[in-house]
């Protein structure tokens, strides 16, 4: 692991002095998340047992060869600023940990991809539950790599849930991953492996795919939940859905990609969807359903480009799906 790690280039341990804010009291019941947080360093093999750490994924080189705005890398900065005050509900027997920031060197998008998957599998292997925090969605590539990893044995199913505008499975362009072909290299990655595929995204849109695509990810078995039919006449069946989707699989991921909100709520995200997701009591609902898979053992955030956001909504739209997260334990 320490091969690609051990770069200072790609990666810095976690830096206490990003987490500040204001302080109403030393007691927890007054205490916000700056308070509690511990830095680590992935290098000296920390105990995460019953710890959520955090780990930036400072990149969008992916975004730029998607042809994207780019912006992202800067967005686990922008995440971390709207965390550090966030108020303290969630359990005492959960430790908060930063273990820093995966970055890019010299436009090497495939070494930060490895080099995140090194950190997120020793971040699994301690006994800790990684919240990597984008950069552009090439995060999903480096985020599975981590977990291939984890569960090298071979015989533990990984089930996928990507909240997604896009479907984000397209070919490589001139042989290199973008922010766009993260579950075509996952999927043929499965298959070299003679492993199945399981890949749910929900909040597709027929706008932002085109019909190739979407026969593509059908052809390869993908669930997809349109953005239309989240409506609550089909919120239980969905829910059902996305039970048994999890049950045929040992291990889930959670890749959240912001551009899948409606742009009033997320307009600092790469690729803006003007009629994506409200986030409002209906997806909350679907998303505590998610939240509460016995088997969710990850989660990412991607795309928030904080040059884009106003008044920081998407980043505190980040921060509250991580605070609901937490709230779980």
């Amino acid at each position: 692991m320490n091969l690609l790690l051990n770069q200072r280039d790609l990666y810095i341990r976690g830096d206490q002095a990003v987490w500040k804010g204001r302080i109403d009291g030393e007691q927890r019941d007054w205490m916000r998340w700056h308070q509690l947080m511990e830095c680590t360093d992935l290098l000296v093999d920390p105990n995460l047992n019953q710890s959520v750490v955090f780990l930036g994924f400072c990149s969008d080189e992916g975004v730029a060869r998607n042809q994207g705005r780019v912006g992202a890398k800067d967005g686990p900065g922008a995440i971390r600023n709207v965390l550090a005050n966030l108020p303290v509900h969630f359990s005492s027997k959960l430790t908060l940990k930063d273990a820093g920031d995966i970055f890019l060197k010299d436009c090497d998008l495939e070494s930060a991809q490895l080099a995140l998957g090194y950190a997120v599998s020793s971040i699994l292997k301690a006994g800790g539950f990684p919240v990597v925090l984008g950069g552009g969605h090439e995060v999903t590539y480096g985020h599975y790599l981590g977990i291939k990893d984890f569960v090298a044995d071979g015989g533990h199913k990984v089930g996928i849930i990507n909240l997604d505008a896009h479907l984000d499975m397209r070919a490589l362009a001139g042989g290199q991953g973008n922010s766009g072909t993260g579950f075509y290299q996952i999927e043929a990655d499965r298959e070299g492996i003679g492993q199945s595929f399981h890949y749910m995204a929900i909040g597709i849109q027929e706008i932002s795919n085109t019909n190739g695509l979407i026969n593509y990810a059908k052809s390869k078995h993908t669930q997809i939940i349109e953005r239309r039919d989240l409506v609550p006449g089909k919120l239980n069946a969905i829910k059902e859905q996305i039970e048994v989707f999890a049950s045929q699989v040992d291990y889930i991921y959670l890749t959240v990609d912001l551009d899948v909100f409606a742009a009033p709520y997320a307009p600092g995200v790469s690729a803006l969807a003007f009629n994506g997701i409200v986030p409002d009591d209906l997806f909350f609902d679907l998303y505590s359903a998610i939240m509460g898979l016995p088997n969710l053992k990850s989660m990412d955030i991607a795309e928030l480009n904080p040059y884009f956001d106003i008044d920081a909504r998407t980043a505190k739209l980040a921060a509250d799906l991580i605070f609901k997260f937490l709230n779980r334990f």
